[in-house]
């Protein structure tokens, strides 16, 4: 027989041989779900934590030239999308001013 049915077995028996024992045990079994609706709730929040402080002690601080190599591409990033913006809004302007100049 596995835990739970045993459990299950022996809570039956003392309810039926003592009754007063039976709430008690009762109790004991909604506050043993209640702590494992509390650990669900709490066990992904723990591994969040064990995996962030695993991070932040992995992590270094970059030496001068991987952080300008960082910067840099950074920037052309920045540079590439304002462009796609600029030149997003600029092919829109003309097709809004048709859709709504016809109206």
């Amino acid at each position: 027989m596995n835990s739970e049915a045993d459990c299950k077995l022996l809570k039956g028996y003392l309810e039926y041989q003592y009754p007063s024992i039976g709430s008690l045990i009762h109790q004991i079994v909604n506050g043993r779900e209640k702590m494992d609706a509390i650990d669900n709730v709490f066990d992904p929040l723990r591994d969040f934590a064990k995996d962030s402080v695993r991070l932040v002690k992995r992590c270094h601080k970059p030496d001068r030239k991987e952080f300008t190599k960082v910067a840099f591409r950074t920037a052309i990033g920045f540079v590439v999308m304002g462009f796609v913006g600029f030149f997003v809004k600029l092919i829109f302007i003309p097709i809004n001013n048709i859709i709504v100049g016809s109206v």
